[in-house]
């Protein structure tokens, strides 16, 4: 399901920078994570057009590198010392001929919740690139419908068991939710979705010790809970998979934000898109000329310092040619630049299937 499988879509396009402060009171170097571990799991065969192929049990390998956060500043906004870290994977998709295999690059964010003295638990949330060797060719590679850009986007979510076997050594079992696809940039473009167990061991650098601190109301955070933002995106995709000429698709949006919690916001607006992709098509098949379509947009803000991962339902208001759902998702990051500009990535699904990813830049009031 596109839900979870882009339940971080391009959570953290710079992870490391945000706030790695080091904690003079508990802590006088940071703690950095490395780890090793292994993966095997399945292929969900999400459309029929991809069920013979799904038919496989990936496997592969992961190195980690993680800086801790132990600051105030981290504590305030997130109750908790959470990680940023980035990955190197490799995964066999264990079909030479039509998947090939992966090789990804990637950047999360982990909170550490529950901590129970040796034992803890964390989730992560993350996004990357894939470099894919064995992609969709109309002559050499038909049936592999679920990519066909060589480099990929990569977002995964997993939650983790983590046992401290000594002060600088710890074991880690989990299970992974994975998705590659190019978000609608190239057809065919199915996307593949892969759920791993995964079991390994990591040695910290400066243990570190986890220390409760008194929770401070997260309203004095956000003295202004209210505030109206404007954005402009644009992107460009492919009609189908003989014709690999690109069309623009630009839009607009307006929408109020409403914190309600320490690391939530939500929110609702307007959005406008013209839709070149859309002209071509309707040109084609001689089905009218009206490419553009306005909506209406609700939604939830993840807040995370200076990130804020989105997640929106969108319903059509206006729009002539009915090809699609009456509704669709939005998945998106942005970063804040400064208190009125931001910039971010977003991505738009129609159910299972991606539209488009845009690439916008916005202005807060």
């Amino acid at each position: 399901m596109l839900r979870l499988r882009v339940l971080m879509f391009f959570y953290f396009c710079a992870l490391i920078p945000i706030q790695a402060q080091i904690d003079s009171i508990s802590q006088t170097r940071t703690p950095i994570a490395l780890g090793l571990r292994g993966h095997y799991g399945f292929i969900i065969p999400h459309s029929e057009v991809i069920k013979e192929q799904a038919n496989s049990n990936p496997w592969g390998f992961e190195l980690d590198a993680a800086l801790h956060l132990i600051s105030e500043k981290s504590w305030k906004n997130f109750t908790s010392f959470p990680r940023v870290g980035a990955t190197l994977s490799y995964i066999n998709f264990n079909n030479p001929e039509v998947l090939g295999s992966a090789i990804n690059l990637g950047a999360y964010f982990e909170p550490i919740i529950a901590v129970r003295n040796r034992l803890n638990f964390s989730f992560r949330l993350g996004l990357g690139i894939s470099y894919l060797n064995r992609v969709y060719d109309v002559e050499t590679n038909p049936e592999n419908q679920f990519y066909s850009s060589p480099i990929s986007f990569l977002l995964f979510v997993n939650g983790m068991i983590n046992y401290r076997i000594r002060p600088h050594l710890q074991a880690r079992a989990g299970f992974f939710y994975n998705h590659i696809s190019n978000g609608g940039i190239k057809q065919p473009n199915k996307g593949i979705n892969f759920p791993t167990a995964s079991l390994g061991i990591e040695y910290i650098l400066n243990p570190y010790d986890f220390r409760a601190r008194v929770k401070e109301d997260w309203r004095l955070l956000y003295p202004e809970r209210f505030k109206i933002k404007m954005a402009l995106f644009g992107t460009a995709k492919t009609l189908n998979n003989e014709d690999n000429r690109r069309f623009g698709i630009i839009g607009t949006t307006v929408y109020g934000s409403y914190v309600v919690g320490r690391m939530s916001a939500l929110t609702a607006g307007l959005e406008w898109v013209v839709d070149y992709s859309l002209r071509e098509k309707l040109r084609r098949e001689n089905l009218g000329n009206d490419f553009q379509k306005g909506s209406l947009n609700i939604g939830h803000d993840l807040l995370l310092g200076k990130f804020i991962f989105s997640q929106q339902v969108g319903l059509y208001l206006y729009r002539d040619f009915f090809d699609k759902p009456f509704y669709y998702q939005r998945y998106g990051l942005s970063y804040q630049i400064n208190p009125h500009l931001f910039a971010g990535l977003q991505l738009k699904a129609h159910g299972d299937v991606a539209d488009f990813m845009d690439f916008r830049v916005g202005y807060v009031f």
